[in-house]
C-alpha cells in the first residue's frame, strides 16, 4: 500500500490530485490510501510518520509548505516530499528540507504520472527500515533507528523515541523478531533496547537518554558482548 498525504489549501485542486491518484491506482494495480489536509499546520499538528509520500503546496494561508516540511523533517527523515507550486523559483528552497521533486501548476495527468513513477521507483529502492505499529485508533510508522527502547506495560508496548512514546498492542516477542537484525537486544523480560543508544552499562542497569533500563543478571555478559560488537 502507498500512503499519501495531500496538503493543499485549494480544495478543488486537491480533489483533482485525488482523482489523479485513483486513476494511477487502477493503471498500476496498486493500493493507495490518501489523506487530505487543508493547511501545513494541520498535518504538522500531531504528525505521525505513517506516510510514504506527501504532496505539499508551498503557498498556504497559515503555515506554508516549506515551514511545514521543516517541522515534518524533525520527526520523519524518510517520507518523500513533492512540492506543488505556482512558480518554479520556489522549488530551489525545497532542497533545504530534502524535497524529492516538484510539480508546477497547472499539473497535467501525464506530468503527474511521471512524478509518481519516480516516487515508486525510489520507494522500491529504499530498504524497509521502519515499523508500522498498530495503534488503538489506526497505525503509526516509526523509523527503526529512532527507537531508543521498548518497554512492556502489561498488554501494551511503549516504544520510546526522541519524539515521544508510541503505544502499541504488538507483543514484545513480535517486536523482538522484527528488530532482530537491527542491533536491538532483549536485556530484560520487559525491555528491548537499541544497542546504539546505550550510553553506559553499570551494575544492574544500562543508561539510555538518562533513563536507567534494568538488565537481568543472566543477560549482562551477553549484553556486554553485543555492545562490543556494535562499537
Amino acid at each position: 500500500m502507498l500512503r499519501v498525504a495531500i496538503v493543499e489549501d485549494d480544495r478543488d485542486f486537491a480533489m483533482n490530485l485525488v482523482n489523479f491518484l485513483e486513476e494511477y491506482e487502477k493503471e498500476k494495480n496498486i493500493q493507495i490510501r490518501v489523506r487530505y489536509f487543508q493547511d501545513g499546520e494541520d498535518i504538522v499538528e500531531n504528525y505521525h510518520s505513517d506516510y510514504d509520500l506527501i504532496l505539499m503546496d508551498i503557498q498556504m494561508r497559515f503555515m506554508n509548505g516549506m515551514e511545514a516540511a521543516g517541522r515534518i523533517r524533525e520527526a520523519d527523515n524518510k517520507v518523500l516530499i513533492v512540492f506543488i507550486t505556482n512558480e518554479a523559483q520556489f522549488a530551489i528552497a525545497g532542497y533545504e528540507v530534502r524535497a524529492f521533486d516538484f510539480l508546477v501548476k497547472p499539473v497535467s495527468y501525464e506530468t503527474f504520472t511521471a512524478r509518481m513513477d519516480r516516487v515508486l521507483g525510489q520507494l522500491r529502492q529504499t530498504p524497509e527500515d521502519y515499523l508500522l505499529l498498530p495503534l488503538s485508533d489506526g497505525a503509526q510508522r516509526v523509523d527503526i533507528y529512532r527507537i531508543l527502547y521498548v518497554e512492556s506495560r502489561g498488554h501494551t508496548m511503549e516504544v520510546h523515541t526522541p519524539e515521544g512514546i508510541v503505544r502499541t498492542n504488538l507483543k514484545m516477542s513480535d517486536l523482538e523478531e522484527q528488530l532482530r537484525d537491527k542491533n536491538f537486544f532483549r536485556c530484560h523480560k520487559g525491555y528491548l533496547i537499541n544497542l546504539e543508544a546505550v550510553e553506559k552499562l553499570e551494575g544492574d542497569h544500562c543508561v539510555i537518554e538518562g533513563e536507567n533500563i534494568p538488565v537481568s543478571r543472566r543477560k549482562k555478559t551477553e549484553l556486554l558482548d553485543a555492545l562490543t560488537r556494535v562499537i
